[in-house]
């Protein structure tokens, strides 16, 4: 009897244990397949969390970078942004350089009063003629090697309004790359040989003449000596130009040519070869100031 108790009891210690390792082992692999489920779960959560803060952080940094503009890009068209950036470089260009538009802070045509004169710092010459004459910034000058000190550049001022701009500075750009003490043969390669050429009246063996060109316009029937081109004998070359331009490049030390006047249209390559001297100084401005013989005396 007391080996078959001793027996029976063994036996049952064993299945008992056994049974309790089935039991824990059973749990700790349901306990290992349980974990990355959640754990993916978990994972996914924090992820789908984290796109969306991207998300809306994204959202709101669009949202201000668009209301930080005072202008919503959708309202720019190609054609505005290139007015934008042409009148841009139009004024850069105008603070820098000599052109068709004016010269810094003044433009062809534009009123003038003692007021804006004060403000821009340009002086008056001392004249009895209100209806025309000429002002320069002192602090624009050089020194000539003829004259002394000069004012580099001079605004006429015709019934109140910047008529034309002189350069009498060779250090002044001007927008065709002509500067004072340029040859003419320079001069004539710059406009294609399409200039026209007067005579100074004072000038009896050609040694000063003028080279003029036409900006924006073509004329349409030519003065006659000593006149003025008139509004209706002018076609602008384009619908935005309100006034017409011409340069007029004083040239010395030339020759005489057999003719007073050669228009734009009529050289010959003999006349050409004749020319000779350099630019003693650049005039721009509108054709009743280019075409006045004695400026405003």
């Amino acid at each position: 009897m007391l080996d078959f108790t001793q027996g029976s009891s063994l036996a049952t210690i064993k299945t008992v244990l056994f049974t309790t390792v089935l039991l824990g082992t059973a749990q700790l692999l349901a306990g290992c397949d349980s974990q990355p489920a959640n754990s993916n779960e978990n994972d996914n959560d924090n992820a789908t969390a984290q796109t969306d803060n991207i998300d809306k952080n994204t959202a709101e940094k669009d949202n201000v970078s668009i209301n930080s503009s005072s202008i919503s890009p959708a309202t720019i068209s190609p054609a505005n942004a290139d007015k934008a950036q042409n009148n841009e470089v139009e004024k850069l260009s105008n603070d820098k350089t000599v052109n068709p538009s004016g010269y810094q802070k003044l433009s062809f045509g534009q009123i003038i009063t003692p007021e804006l004169l004060n403000e821009l710092g340009l002086t008056k010459e001392k004249t009895d003629n209100e209806q025309c004459y000429y002002v320069s910034n002192p602090a624009l000058s050089y020194v000539d090697k003829e004259y002394g000190k000069r004012a580099s550049v001079l605004y006429q001022i015709i019934d109140n309004k910047v008529a034309l701009i002189a350069i009498q500075d060779p250090n002044i750009p001007f927008y065709t790359d002509i500067h004072v003490g340029d040859s003419v043969t320079e001069v004539m390669k710059a406009h294609n040989n399409e200039l026209t050429y007067e005579v100074d009246k004072y000038a009896v063996d050609g040694d000063y003449y003028s080279l003029i060109a036409n900006v924006n316009f073509e004329v349409l029937k030519e003065p006659q000596l000593g006149e003025l081109l008139k509004a209706e004998n002018i076609k602008l070359n384009n619908e935005e130009d309100k006034l017409p331009i011409q340069i007029e490049y004083h040239i010395k030390g030339g020759q005489k040519l057999n003719d007073y006047r050669i228009n734009s249209t009529e050289w010959t390559a003999d006349n050409r070869s004749l020319l000779k001297g350099e630019v003693e100084s650049i005039d721009i401005g509108l054709p009743d100031a280019i075409y006045l013989v004695e400026g405003c005396s």
